[in-house]
């Protein structure tokens, strides 16, 4: 009898774990889902200068060039905006993508 309520107890315990392992597989398809709308929202609004860098596959560095070579300088306030010289710069991707 003592073996039988052991193995209940392990088979519960399985089960538990697979409940969990179940659940979270749906939170993690959750957690993409929602990812991807963020990213799909970042494309059309202003974001760090070091997230437009890992949207665009380039380092920070690159795209901070980008924007500022003065031979082919992008807008500022259109493509990148910066309050104060030392400020985080914010790119608005649509337009820097409209502009490479």
């Amino acid at each position: 009898m003592n073996d039988f309520s052991t193995l209940t107890s392990s088979l519960e315990s399985v089960m538990n774990k697979a409940e969990r392992i179940d659940n979270a597989l749906q939170r993690i398809a959750l957690l993409e889902e929602e990812v991807r709308v963020l990213r799909g929202i970042a494309k059309e609004s202003w974001v760090t200068l070091e997230r437009a860098a890992d949207e665009i596959g380039k380092s920070p560095s690159a795209v901070r060039q980008m924007i500022k070579n003065p031979k082919k300088m992008m807008a500022k306030g259109t493509v990148w905006k910066q309050k104060d010289k030392g400020a985080s710069i914010y790119i608005n991707l649509k337009a820097f993508r409209e502009k490479m």
